[in-house]
């Protein structure tokens, strides 16, 4: 068992070396927050946290699949690949034409995009683009067009499709839209090109019969594509008319739906305030620098992802209902920066997590654990500055019953020009007798 820092942990720590460490991560984790709350958002109160920790044990008991250390949650194991592909990112790629919308969703994160403005105005040439990517010997297994919207670009979003096909048929490809722009003609040329999926998003602040409409597209598409799913955030407060989506949709016989957390994109603040809404806490599991644009997730909308997985399983729907955390989307990102280096033996790659291990003990306790390890010849470093010694994971199990509090550290590997950089982003408590090596 390994713990995050708390407030509740640090008395049972009597290791003031290792107190004086964990506080670098405290004022870490205050400055972040006291950024996020510049926001004009409110945190939730910490607590809300164990009721979203209770759910999940309830599907868990339930059947629910859990995949990508618990970050994605299906109801029934229906998933996409690409799902499945995106936890790594590995053989994955995504693009688009251009950044231009015809809607104006108030939580749209898409001007946290590189180039934005640039990319409202101006078509990248993705023809061109997946030419040359694949030509440098790249392998792609799942590919994919998003926006903006795609289909306000109908011939190059065809031509794309076919190019695709033409290129790589073996690689799975999926297109991203808000559907209201679909119609027979371009259905049958995506069909007719080899499209793999197609992703319908649906907004429930549309009116009734907007979302009639789009409904309606969705089951134009079914008759062409041969998947189907909608992809959508759950916005807090909208449960009742969630579970009726999930019955409808279920009706058509998609595929399924992606259930994504609802986020705040860093701005359009007040329109999230005149809403009532909070920002979820903690933000982070690991407080790091994401690439992921998102933004911030807002509080509730897991409890009411988890709450719609547990009512699709009640109501024995066929179609797969996908939670997609926020967290699910840094995985990718974590791996891709540390998978398949090579680091010295002091570090352990963890399958769970991505992050590179490593086991670290304090002040009075370093000779102790400099003593075991010499004794079995195992490698370890001193470091004088923050008084610690560092020692591989797989080595916490000599230390047998000692009553040792240990700090296992998180790392990821930073490219910059001409160097790799080693950056710890979070520490965990635990003891020789609480650790297991299934914890990492």
């Amino acid at each position: 068992m390994i713990m995050n820092f708390t407030d509740s942990i640090i008395p049972r720590i009597k290791n003031k070396a290792l107190i004086d460490y964990s506080h670098i991560y405290f004022s870490i984790k205050n400055e972040t927050l006291n950024a996020i709350e510049s926001f004009g958002l409110p945190l939730e109160k910490a607590e809300l946290a164990e009721r979203r920790k209770r759910k999940q044990d309830e599907l868990r008991a339930s059947g629910a699949l859990f995949r990508n250390n618990n970050k994605s949650i299906v109801s029934n194991g229906r998933i996409s690949s690409a799902c499945e592909a995106c936890q790594t990112g590995t053989g994955s790629y995504t693009t688009f034409v251009s950044l231009k919308c015809h809607r104006d969703c108030y939580f749209c994160f898409n001007e946290n995009q590189d180039n934005y403005s640039f990319y409202v105005s101006n078509h990248k040439n993705v023809n061109k683009e997946l030419t040359e990517l694949l030509a440098s010997g790249v392998h792609l297994k799942h590919l994919a067009l998003t926006g903006g919207e795609p289909l306000l670009h109908k011939a190059e979003t065809i031509n794309f499709i076919r190019l695709a096909n033409e290129l790589t048929p073996e690689t799975y490809t999926r297109l991203y839209t808000a559907g209201d722009l679909l119609d027979v003609e371009t259905l049958q040329s995506l069909k007719e090109y080899g499209l793999d999926e197609i992703r319908i998003s649906i907004k429930m602040d549309d009116s009734q019969q907007k979302r009639k409409h789009v409904l309606s597209k969705i089951a134009l598409a079914k008759e062409y594509i041969p998947k189907v799913l909608v992809e959508m955030p759950v916005i807090p407060g909208t449960t009742e008319e969630m579970n009726e989506l999930l019955l409808e949709l279920d009706e058509l016989e998609i595929f399924g739906i992606n259930l994504l957390e609802f986020c705040f994109p860093l701005g359009n603040a007040k329109a999230f305030q005149t809403r009532g809404f909070e920002l979820k806490n903690p933000p982070y599991e690991v407080f790091y620098n994401y690439w992921y644009a998102g933004g911030l997730a807002v509080a509730q909308s897991e409890q009411i992802c988890l709450e719609l997985v547990e009512f699709a399983m009640e109501k024995k729907l066929k179609l797969g209902v996908h939670y997609c955390s926020l967290e699910n989307k840094f995985t990718g990102q974590i791996y891709q920066q540390n998978y398949d280096q090579k680091l010295s033996e002091m570090y352990t790659f963890s399958e769970k997590d991505y992050f590179w291990k490593t086991a670290k003990a304090f002040g009075k306790d370093q000779k102790k654990v400099q003593s075991i390890l010499e004794q079995h010849q195992i490698p370890f470093e001193i470091n004088e500055t923050y008084n610690f010694i560092q020692f591989p994971i797989h080595a916490i199990q000599l230390l047998g019953k000692n009553n040792l509090d240990l700090i296992i550290s998180s790392n990821v590997l930073e490219h910059k020009e001409n160097e790799t950089e080693i950056r710890e982003v979070n520490i965990e408590w635990t003891t020789p007798s609480l650790f297991e090596e299934i914890d990492i």
